[in-house]
């Protein structure tokens, strides 16, 4: 579908509103995370560029704005350090075989529908992880801030260092770094729509021109180099040999990249009805593949413009290519003013953006709320200071999913009481309530049941019939089961047939269309009785 089929020119004057101001915004950000990823600072404005225009041709939403995500370029650049450790001058070709391959798992997840896969970053992963990062990002912008030829790499190595070359540090750097963040969060405070990063850049491009700043040993910004995109050709080598690690690496920027671009949608969108998280995929998945091959690095939904844009009264993806365009000027015609710039300033937004992405008290709060998620958190915060990025969500989320499964293998079980007098069914209590009924057991499982929990229904029916002397009746309450597997098939086959086999009758009630089929089948295979299906404990009852 033509996204400018049908436009409506009254609009105009708002989407160029705010494709300027997206533009303004992202001039900074993009060029200082290219300095995250260890990319020219063309990289990052082309990057955005190519992001928005897939978004334009892609995107389901109208005021999203495609972009560089913290986040995903952090987990992007240590993920490509890793791989391109072993290779000495590889880094370029793992990055562009990262982005491209993040791009073709875009589209295969788009293809497949797996637009769900975004609600398996629970809270505390999404918070430890943003924590984590925004740790990360301060410790790596330390050499900027500070004016000291960092040697090291780790977090913790880079932090020691500091301290063991504090009397190098230029102190004309880092006082610029402070009044930087200082001027940032003032301007926040007066207005989110004032362009406050590329202000400052315009201050200090100034104030180190008329000051001398070079004189104070401040460094300043890499010139544009080329300002018109280079076509970078993949080592098919290269790939082959390393292609399981980069799958891998490209599967978790994919996880990251999407699971980020979700909640600017929801934070921000106006049109969430229209919006269609698997068509997400799909632009996410061009922008990737195409900027891969342009040196630049996967992108996600950017909640810095995407908000100004909402802000100033965008009204449709025309911003988006508004805001490139503008960009593109920028990089043909200006290419020299980047050189103009100190590069304590880049530094001072990255640090500025990951102040603003930490939560503050968020793991208190959890911790009050439930331990077990705490330690989720507590494990992927420490998991990506120590481990890294990557690992630190890796490990949190497999320990998510452990303690999802332990949850849901033994779930929640009861045992119910009918009243005949007020024709009512209610969960029994020990010690309280309407006392069992030795004859009958009326039993409900509030899970779906399916190979890893099934063992455990069996298990806690069977004791609870043993509990009974004089049983004739059980009553299984299928109303919560709205899935069976094979595995609980044949289990509740077997379970039928022993409990008929000592004469007791086991019937169901409220058991959905899915689930009665199902459970036929199985005790047509066996045999058993299949008339055995109520619409309610009630009409079990009334018979």
């Amino acid at each position: 579908m033509n996204p400018l089929k049908n436009y409506n020119k009254d609009l105009l004057r708002s989407d160029i509103l705010g494709g300027i101001s997206v533009a303004a915004l992202s001039v900074p950000v993009c060029v200082a995370y290219a300095e995250i990823a260890g990319l020219p600072p063309e990289s990052g404005l082309y990057t955005a560029i190519i992001a928005m225009i897939a978004y334009f041709i892609l995107g389901s939403s109208k005021q999203v704005i495609l972009g560089p995500d913290s986040a995903t370029v952090t987990l992007f650049a240590t993920t490509v350090l890793t791989l391109s450790s072993s290779v000495p001058g590889s880094a370029p070709q793992f990055m562009m075989m990262v982005a491209v391959t993040t791009g073709i798992l875009m589209f295969v997840a788009g293809f497949l529908k797996l637009g769900f896969i975004s609600n398996f970053l629970s809270k505390p992963i999404l918070l430890g992880y943003l924590n984590g990062i925004s740790i990360v990002l301060i410790v790596s912008q330390l050499g900027k801030v500070t004016g000291i030829d960092m040697e090291q790499t780790g977090l913790f190595r880079r932090i020691f260092e500091v301290f063991e070359k504090a009397d190098l540090i230029n102190l004309p750097t880092f006082l610029l770094a402070i009044a930087s963040i200082v001027f940032l969060y003032v301007v926040k405070k007066i207005s989110a729509k004032i362009p406050s990063q590329l202000l400052l850049l315009v201050i200090t491009a100034i104030a180190a021109r008329t000051f001398d700043f070079g004189s104070l040993g401040i460094s300043f910004m890499r010139q544009i180099q080329n300002p018109y995109p280079s076509f970078l050709v993949p080592d098919l080598n290269l790939f082959i040999l390393y292609f399981p690690d980069i799958v891998i690496a490209s599967a978790a920027v994919m996880f990251v990249s999407f699971s980020s671009e979700i909640p600017v949608v929801q934070a921000f969108s106006k049109d969430k009805r229209g919006f269609d998280p698997n068509k997400e995929f799909y632009a996410l998945g061009l922008a990737d593949v195409v900027i891969g091959f342009f040196k630049g690095y996967p992108v996600s939904g950017a909640d810095s413009r995407t908000a100004v844009n909402v802000a100033v009264g965008g009204k449709t993806k025309v911003v988006s290519l508004v805001a490139a365009f503008l960009i593109l000027m920028v990089v043909l015609l200006i290419p020299g003013v980047f050189a103009a710039i100190p590069l304590v300033t880049f530094g001072a937004i990255i640090v500025f953006a990951a102040i603003g992405m930490f939560e503050r008290g968020a793991g208190l709060n959890i911790f009050r709320s439930d331990k077990k998620e705490f330690l989720v958190f507590a494990v992927c915060i420490l998991g990506v200071l120590i481990f890294g990025v990557y690992q630190g969500i890796l490990f949190a989320l497999v320990l998510s999913f452990l303690e999802l499964i332990k949850r849901s293998s033994k779930p929640e079980e009861s045992e119910m009481v009918y009243d005949k007098e007020t024709n009512s069914v209610t969960e029994h209590f020990a010690g309280s309530g309407p006392a069992l009924d030795d004859e009958i057991l009326i039993y409900r499982f509030n899970s779906a049941l399916v190979f890893y929990n099934s063992g455990y229904f069996v298990e806690m029916i069977s004791k609870r019939a043993e509990s009974r002397n004089s049983l004739r009746l059980i009553v299984i309450d299928a109303e919560p089961i709205n899935m069976i597997d094979l595995t609980a098939l044949s289990l509740i086959g077997a379970l039928v047939k022993e409990f008929n086999d000592s004469n007791v009758s086991v019937v169901f009630a409220g058991a959905n269309e899915s689930f009665k089929s199902s459970v036929i089948g199985e005790l047509e295979r066996n045999n058993l009785k299949t008339d055995i299906f109520y619409s309610g404990i009630h009409s079990v009852f009334a018979k």
